[in-house]
């Protein structure tokens, strides 16, 4: 009690005081407001089996990527409003020692529902998908065989749990390809002639099985540097953005194209070559809806000779129907040093000139001129003086984050292009990381 102290009292007391005076307490005593809240009494079950197998030689292996990375997860696989608990083990010495429990929960009581064991060394990544449209939840592993091999496979739960699919892979995407309301399957691997492939699996006549083929532009080496994004084309087609990084630091996208005869195209293909002809400099952006019209467009970042800023600069984002048409949709200056983005208006084509400079210390400054001209200038700013750095002169607050706060500022030659803070502060933007397949 002498570390909680006389203030930490005081405040618990007054707590205590405002919640009587409103009412929330009734039949409780004082003391049962000093008690440390306890589990649900199905939870509480859970724990001392997970308990009782960790006593049994049983370790936790979380999965080591995607977005469900928990040792223990809580998701309602058959959808009757109680979760199920999915739990990761490893079973040291067994001959499958990787483990997924499944257990189901009656009456506030759990118990195991089903094993899913692998050999291999790790969970790479977990997904629940309804993938053969019972309307229950299916499990999409990706078992880590080796350092080289992994497995990708799809298991229907129940007593005993079907293994609807199970392909090798390096990468694999979920999404409704084919515009049938079920998830497919898209694998990316290396085929036995080492070609890349892209692989379609789709429920189909109460079984999954792969649909389509078709060949990739970049290896698995350079997908592994690049990203997979789901997405709609210009013209409105589900579509999967492809994009590989080679070794000259390169982005080449596939755009693969469901069709309505379950096949898929590739919109990238360019001549007689059976390669992407979308190619353009790499500088840590993926595609994405730039400009929310619901469509992807892809980065083709300008390079500025004598710039050794290769994640600042300006970017064209480019727009492709599912013929393979292209335009150009927008414009942005893009600063990854210090995370954020300009929206460039199209009237600037043609006469813009950036320049980046550290103007002070923990400040950044990008000086955007038209025509020769000083228009704008936009400053990213740290340090325990931000703040006020950010106010001084003519400058405005465009943003804040915990530890940067962005300004603006309108120059000299802001007027005659009619630029205003209302511009300024409507066209500026923060980076947002997003996860992708």
């Amino acid at each position: 009690m002498k570390k909680f102290g006389k203030r930490g009292l005081t405040l618990c007391l007054l707590a205590l005081l405002a919640c009587l005076s409103a009412g929330c307490v009734s039949s409780s005593t004082v003391e049962d407001l000093f008690t440390l809240p306890q589990p649900p009494i199905e939870y509480t079950g859970l724990l001392q089996i997970t308990e009782q197998l960790i006593a049994e030689g049983y370790e936790y292996a979380s999965p080591t990527g995607g977005q469900n990375i928990q040792s223990v997860q809580m998701e309602d696989l058959d959808g009757d409003g109680k979760a199920e608990a999915i739990a990761f083990f490893r079973k040291p010495n067994d001959e499958k020692p990787l483990k997924i429990m499944v257990f189901s929960e009656q009456e506030e009581v759990y118990s195991l529902l089903c094993t899913i064991e692998s050999s291999g060394t790790a969970v790479d990544r977990i997904d629940y998908e309804d993938m053969n449209d019972d309307r229950q939840l299916d499990l999409v592993v990706g078992w880590k065989i080796s350092a080289d091999v992994q497995t990708v496979a799809v298991y229907s739960v129940g007593p005993e749990p079907t293994l609807l699919v199970k392909s090798g892979y390096t990468r694999y995407s979920i999404q409704d390809m084919d515009g049938n309301g079920i998830p497919s399957l898209l694998v990316f691997r290396a085929n036995v002639d080492g070609i890349s492939v892209a692989e379609f699996y789709g429920w189909h006549k109460d079984t999954m099985e792969l649909a389509y083929r078709c060949g990739l532009s970049s290896t698995m080496a350079d997908l592994n540097r690049g990203s997979i994004v789901q997405g709609q084309t210009e013209s409105g087609n589900v579509a999967v953005y492809v994009t590989g990084v080679n070794e000259q630091g390169m982005a080449v996208t596939d755009i693969l194209v469901s069709q309505s005869n379950g096949t898929l195209s590739n919109a990238a293909l360019g001549g007689n070559t059976g390669l992407s002809k979308i190619v353009f400099p790499f500088r840590q952006l993926n595609p994405q809806d730039i400009n929310g019209d619901g469509h992807v467009e892809i980065p083709a970042p300008v390079e500025e000779s004598g710039s050794d800023k290769k994640n600042d600069g300006i970017v064209h984002w480019m727009s492709y129907s599912s013929s393979g048409k292209e335009k150009t949709v927008a414009t942005t200056y893009h600063s990854l040093t210090s995370g954020w983005y300009f929206n460039i208006p199209q009237e600037w084509e043609g006469h813009l000139t950036t320049s980046m400079t550290e103007s002070d210390l923990n400040e950044n400054r990008v000086v955007m001129e038209l025509d020769g001209k000083p228009v704008l200038a936009i400053y990213a700013i740290t340090g325990e003086n931000r703040e006020n750095k950010a106010l001084r002169g003519n400058r405005v607050v465009l943003k804040r984050q915990m530890v940067t706060v962005y300004a603006g500022e309108l120059l000299e030659g802001a007027a005659a292009w009619g630029v205003d803070e209302e511009l300024l502060r409507s066209e500026f933007n923060l980076i947002v990381k997003s996860w992708m397949a």
